[in-house]
């Protein structure tokens, strides 16, 4: 998974020495699954914005920000940055770095709610440290996010049972009140739960007729006049006339 930095202080030298430092907190935190890139070095909040705005559908946002952005030692400008951050993106990790420890409690008032708050320092391993470290636990936070948003959780008995999504070709219901069947690429199952309460829950789910919800990624093929659809293990479903027009949207936006 890829992960996006951004760095943004006005003193152009600190922000290139805080994106040098994160570069070796990547290599450091690097894995099969774990890419962290510094994506942005700006000295300004509007290039974040722009950027931000230019890359719209952008995800796992890590940003370190200095609070005061210009040299009006008044100016709160990181602060007003971090909050257009997580209006647009709330689940984007802000991290503030900066030689102003006492503006520390303003994060609080403004509810930002950031991840940490570094103190600059010349001592060079002591910072290095420090954003690895933050680095890491920001990687933490969005995984456990993508985890909640991407996998769907059922029960059998006392057993919780979490699939992600992508595995999921179909829920349907049964001829068994309050008795759902879940097909996955790896099997099937099934658990008590109401289908409504599973659309409600989970917006990635299609709600394909009043008994089924879909997942539109697992289609191998659909018949807009017989209404089949085929699933990528050879399954079919039957879907509603009404849904028709909106299900061959989105599998034409997938092709």
């Amino acid at each position: 998974m890829d992960y996006h930095l951004l760095v943004c202080d006005d003193d152009q030298l600190q922000a290139k020495n805080i994106a040098t430092l994160l570069k070796m907190s990547s290599i450091i935190l690097e894995e099969d699954d774990i890419h962290p890139n510094v994506d942005l070095i700006a000295t300004d909040a509007a290039s974040i914005l722009d950027y931000l705005e230019s890359n719209p559908d952008l995800t796992n946002i890590v940003a370190f920000l200095d609070i005061q952005l210009d040299e009006n030692k008044q100016s709160q400008a990181g602060l007003a940055l971090a909050q257009q951050i997580q209006k647009k993106h709330r689940n984007a990790q802000i991290i503030f770095i900066t030689t102003h420890e006492e503006l520390a409690f303003l994060t609080f008032q403004r509810r930002i709610n950031p991840l940490d708050y570094i103190v600059k320092t010349t001592d060079q391993r002591k910072l290095q440290r420090r954003l690895t470290e933050t680095l890491e636990l920001a990687i933490r936070h969005l995984n456990q996010f993508y985890i909640q948003t991407h996998t769907f959780k059922y029960k059998i008995g006392t057993r919780i049972i979490n699939v992600n999504f992508n595995n999921i070709l179909y829920i349907t219901t049964t001829k068994f009140p309050h008795k759902l069947k879940i097909v996955t690429i790896n099997g099937q199952g099934e658990f008590s739960g109401n289908i409504k309460d599973v659309e409600q829950n989970y917006s990635f789910f299609f709600k394909a007729s009043q008994s089924a919800l879909i997942n539109p990624q697992n289609i191998e093929s659909i018949n807009t006049k017989s209404r089949i659809v085929t699933f990528i293990n050879g399954d079919k479903i039957k879907f509603s006339r009404s849904r028709t027009k909106e299900l061959n949207k989105i599998y034409k936006e997938k092709l």
